[in-house]
């Protein structure tokens, strides 16, 4: 919802969206009538989606305005997820990024996370939010291209779910 909310802020019409990691496509069925969305996940739910692995999608290189991961930075090798968004994303486009708060563990690690984002990946941090201590919601630029090398990012810590 935040996620749709951000795009829609931006009051552009038309953009071309990359979601990394979909799930359900739920970002194309919300938004798929305003904007062009590519869905990318593993196993694809539905006609929306593209299986491939976020790693190596199957686009072209500068065409995306906007990449999302909502949740989707869960494999070991994330930095090779976020190496990607850099080649598909044109210069001066935006990368949101959704996650576990608990993921990051205290602010440090978000610190040296948006800190390596710039000096690693290329992404710039233009907006930081913590939504009700349990999503960590980053809103990056693209300042560079990595020119496909894998960034050095942290470690983050695995996803644990509590039985409530």
């Amino acid at each position: 919802h935040k996620i749709i909310t951000l795009i829609q802020n931006m009051k552009q019409s038309k953009l071309i969206i990359a979601d990394f990691g979909c799930g359900t496509a739920q970002l194309a069925e919300s938004i798929g009538s305003q904007h062009k969305v590519h869905s990318f996940d593993l196993v694809a739910a539905n006609s929306h989606v593209t299986a491939c692995d976020i790693a190596h999608v199957p686009l072209d290189s500068a065409c995306v305005d906007i990449g999302v991961f909502c949740l989707s930075l869960m494999g070991t090798n994330y930095p090779e997820f976020i190496k990607e968004s850099n080649r598909v994303l044109k210069l001066n486009s935006k990368l949101i990024i959704a996650e576990v708060s608990s993921r990051f563990g205290d602010e440090y690690v978000v610190n040296q996370f948006v800190q390596s984002m710039k000096s690693e990946a290329g992404f710039e941090i233009v907006q930081k939010r913590n939504i009700q201590n349990f999503f960590m919601l980053f809103l990056f630029k693209k300042i560079r291209s990595t020119q496909n090398q894998t960034p050095k990012l942290p470690k983050l810590k695995p996803c644990l779910y509590k039985r409530r």
